[in-house]
């Protein structure tokens, strides 16, 4: 019965088939959470992001709406010639193609950025990581504001940090926080899971700005679903429920006074 009443539940919320199977073995609940939805099939480089967690869901929520607006719609239509120029390179390097919206969220696709860190071209790389990649940066020449050689130095780079570190979405923060400064936190928390590590509030924030950006570009009709909010809505009420019939299912199991 309880398996009935959260089958019909999961539906009515996604449309589609369960979102949940609860079942209770031995005395001791087991739960399996399969979500079902197109709306929550996101992924990084392949790497599943749980969106199903309501804290990512919200963080992934609020980034998709900070990117809802006429300049970055704009820079989406100026910017398409230059990025089939990025992902063939990438892609020479062993990077997945997710990787080539960095050069907008670093740059907004220009080469002239510079950080006040000295950071600077498309992909925002530093003088001493550019010209260890083979690039040439001194006072009349700066590889960092061509398309193709920073490219090819950003795929080496982003290539060598896969090695280091075995995960892209941690490459992503790698490249926005530093290889040693990701190492270090893995370290000392005992994780190797970007979306369970604390890190500072950029580079948290940071995976959450390429899975936008790249939602916008391939699947502009989800994105808008979850600017609407409704998904979080949805998704909160279905924890809420999951807890009660969990709750309930352990009840029944439990052995009634007097028996």
């Amino acid at each position: 019965m309880i398996r009935l009443i959260f089958m019909a539940f999961s539906i009515a919320i996604f449309g589609k088939s369960p979102v949940s199977e609860v079942e209770v073995e031995k005395k001791e609940l087991k739960e399996t959470t399969i979500i079902d939805s197109d709306l929550l099939a996101i992924d990084f480089c392949g790497e599943a992001v749980p969106l199903s967690e309501l804290r990512i869901a919200e963080r992934y929520q609020n980034m998709i709406r900070n990117y809802d607006n006429p300049t970055f719609r704009k820079l989406m239509t100026t910017t398409k010639k230059r990025m089939r120029i990025i992902e063939p390179i990438l892609k020479k390097y062993g990077v997945p193609a997710d990787f080539k919206y960095i050069p907008l969220i670093e740059s907004a696709m220009k080469d002239e950025v510079t950080s006040h860190r000295g950071a600077g071209g498309y992909w925002q790389l530093m003088p001493s990581t550019a010209k260890s990649l083979g690039l040439v940066v001194n006072e009349t020449r700066d590889d960092r504001k061509h398309l193709v050689k920073s490219t090819h130095a950003a795929g080496k780079y982003l290539r060598d940090l896969y090695k280091q570190l075995g995960s892209w979405t941690l490459v992503a923060a790698a490249y926005n926080a530093g290889p040693t400064h990701i190492q270090n936190k893995m370290d000392a928390q005992n994780k190797d899971d970007y979306f369970k590590l604390r890190l500072n509030s950029e580079t948290a924030r940071y995976l959450y700005k390429i899975l936008a950006v790249k939602e916008w570009f391939s699947n502009p009709e989800r994105s808008r679903e979850w600017v609407s909010g409704d998904v979080v809505d949805r998704l909160s009420a279905f924890k809420i429920e999951q807890k009660k019939a969990a709750a309930l299912a352990k009840a029944e199991t439990e052995p009634k006074a007097g028996s």
